[in-house]
């Protein structure tokens, strides 16, 4: 089966002396990469497996700041708990993050500024009622 503008799935070869940017050592290489994000969509598109969600994140954290400690901690936290945590680190407008979390219906984002840091809170919107609330970081 050929699909047209799909690009490639997989590749790979061999990397001769490329370990040498890194390192003062010859180190020969050889590597592979797979699509897998690429490979998921269209396998899914052509009914081969059934996605039942866009995205296994169950929170995406929002961070308007640099200092991304606070929201790593969070996110391990959270991660730790077993709630699936993805950190949004592209630099978009806000309303393009929340358009990312509600395209791939992520159903909880939590929201880190300089005010929430200062306070010791977040801010958590629920993406489906819309309803937001504050909560102590430490409660977690």
């Amino acid at each position: 089966m050929t699909i047209e503008n799909f690009g490639s799935v997989c590749s790979g070869g061999r990397y001769e002396n490329l370990a040498e940017n890194y390192t003062d050592k010859k180190l020969p290489g050889v590597g592979i990469s797979i699509g897998l994000t690429r490979l998921f969509y269209k396998l899914n598109e052509l009914n081969l497996i059934k996605a039942e969600k866009k995205s296994i994140s169950d929170v995406l954290i929002i961070p308007m700041i640099e200092d991304l400690s606070v929201p790593i901690k969070i996110a391990n936290k959270l991660r730790k708990k077993g709630i699936n945590t993805e950190i949004y680190l592209n630099n978009k407008k806000l309303k393009a993050k929340f358009k990312y979390a509600d395209k791939l219906q992520i159903p909880s984002v939590i929201i880190i500024g300089e005010d929430e840091i200062a306070k010791q809170v977040v801010k958590i919107k629920n993406m489906q009622t819309g309803e937001e609330k504050e909560i102590k970081i430490d409660e977690i």
